[in-house]
């Protein structure tokens, strides 16, 4: 989606929103490529911030974190907001 918003002087600010989805309950899942199959790793499980408001776990990458420290880990995505928490 790509927003165009004209000011006074007549040149465009181009302001492109990402694509937002209610469809947003989902884990990222990241682990060593090379571990034995019957290895028994430790999973870290990362929550983002953002006060039940903002946020995403799709703006953090466990990629690098499982292939250098040996563990499993996991991103959490939640709904935000009246669709999640209500305060």
């Amino acid at each position: 989606m790509l927003f165009v918003c004209r000011s006074p002087n007549g040149d465009g600010l181009i302001l492109e929103i990402p694509d937002i989805s209610e469809d947003c309950l989902y884990l990222n899942i990241y682990t060593p490529a090379n571990r034995a199959p019957d290895a028994k790793l430790p999973v870290m499980v990362w929550i983002h911030g953002g006060g039940f408001l903002l946020g995403s776990a799709s703006g953090y990458d466990g990629s690098a974190l499982a292939a250098y420290q040996d563990v499993v880990v996991v991103l959490i995505q939640y709904r935000l907001g009246v669709l999640g928490f209500v305060r």
